[in-house]
């Protein structure tokens, strides 16, 4: 008798599953997972809630996105930070190393986005020659080939401090003289010149923002940072830091930029702003063990990030656990996100180096930040650079 009616209410339980998977079998999908999504026009399922589209994007895309941040490769096998921002037309350069003949190569990328020959804003976030050298690029008959000497540019954000010398010991020019020259000639085709305290403080016509479209949803905003009015032994301390804003669908996305700023410049850098977690970061000191801190990714939390640097070069030191992207780095960031991307690594092949990732470039198709690479697709994590020089942290297993 009981096993006739556990037989009976199985047999309800199943035609009843039936019926409502027949009648109803969203609630499966939202529930269970079953059956197919169904995207509306931005990629969310509207059943299940799912974001459904790729965040892998493409170069069309790209060139009709309302806003790209593009990290650029180097032809060699050094670090250095470039990074091209562009809404409509409105360009940001932020930095351009790594030496002085990648000028050229810098600009040649800049020509496929910079339609109008002008930068309307150029940031030097510090004085060391893999962020400034393509800023003066190389001597040539005419003068000098460097971005601040082949576009018109509106505005130019350089660090307030440096310990660096203007002269060499027999009276020639240093980098960082020639990157003086290189502003003084900038300034002398109309650009306007400020410093990030100033912009800080709004004063001597600087601002603290600057929107890039005149919908007013794009906003380059130049933090605080102590060491813009304190001294430190450490040049990478004096670095501009900014945060990018964008407004989409009544959120706001943040990507944050730090140049090469240290432990204690990022303690002070939290400390001293409000800062939101970010869609993207663009990794501090080329992913070094100094930077990149658990005191600043705690808070900016960040989804994305993106190393310029050629992983497994022993530019700074013969510690291969420390050379860029380091131990340390990949394992502070593990916790908060697996999408890491690296310009460049060391290679066997006659130059010494090949792209990891290439150009990377972030953008918005106005529903969601999407990325594209120029060369590969592939995670730092996934890379067979990673597989044997790097301990895999816990998050990434």
């Amino acid at each position: 008798m009981l096993l006739a009616l556990a037989a009976v209410l199985v047999a309800a339980v199943i035609i009843a599953a039936l019926v409502i998977y027949l009648v109803k079998p969203d609630l499966y999908h939202k529930y269970l997972g079953f059956g197919e999504h169904t995207p509306d026009p931005m990629g969310v399922c509207t059943v299940c809630g799912k974001d459904t589209s790729s965040s892998e994007g493409g170069l069309v895309e790209i060139k009709s996105s309302g806003l790209s941040i593009h990290f650029i490769k180097f032809d060699n096998d050094k670090a250095g930070d470039c990074t091209l921002i562009k809404c409509g037309n409105t360009e940001v350069l932020i930095d351009a190393g790594s030496r002085q003949e990648t000028a050229t190569t810098i600009s040649a990328y800049l020509d496929d986005y910079v339609t109008d020959g002008k930068l309307e804003y150029v940031i030097a976030t510090h004085a060391d020659q893999d962020h400034i050298a393509g800023l003066v690029g190389k001597s040539e008959k005419s003068g000098y080939n460097g971005i601040l000497y082949k576009y018109n540019v509106g505005t130019i954000i350089r660090f307030d401090k440096t310990n660096k010398n203007q002269t060499t010991a027999v009276g020639g020019k240093t980098l960082y003289g020639k990157f003086l020259a290189a502003v003084d000639y900038a300034k002398g085709k109309g650009a306007s010149v400020y410093t990030a305290s100033q912009c800080w403080y709004n004063k001597d016509g600087a601002s603290r923002q600057y929107f890039l479209d005149s919908q007013q949803t794009v906003s380059m905003n130049i933090l605080y940072n102590y060491y813009y009015e304190n001294n430190s032994s450490d040049e990478n301390n004096y670095s501009v830091c900014m945060l990018l804003s964008q407004s989409i669908g009544g959120e706001n996305k943040n990507y944050l930029f730090t140049g090469d700023l240290e432990s204690d410049g990022e303690k002070r850098l939290v400390q001293n702003n409000v800062l939101p977690e970010v869609e993207l970061f663009k990794a501090g000191h080329h992913g070094s063990p100094t930077s990149s801190n658990n005191c600043l990714l705690s808070v900016i939390r960040p989804k994305y990030v993106a190393v310029c640097c050629c992983a497994g070069t022993d530019e700074y030191t013969k510690n291969k656990e420390n050379q860029f992207p380091s131990q340390a780095f990949i394992d502070r960031v593990a916790p908060y996100t697996d999408n890491v991307f690296v310009t460049n690594m060391v290679s066997d092949n006659a130059d010494g180096y090949e792209a990891m990732n290439g150009n990377i470039v972030f953008y918005t198709d106005g529903k969601k930040l999407k990325y594209w690479c120029s060369d590969s697709f592939t995670k730092l994590k996934d890379t067979d650079w990673f597989k044997q020089n790097r301990i895999c942290p816990a998050a990434w297993n």
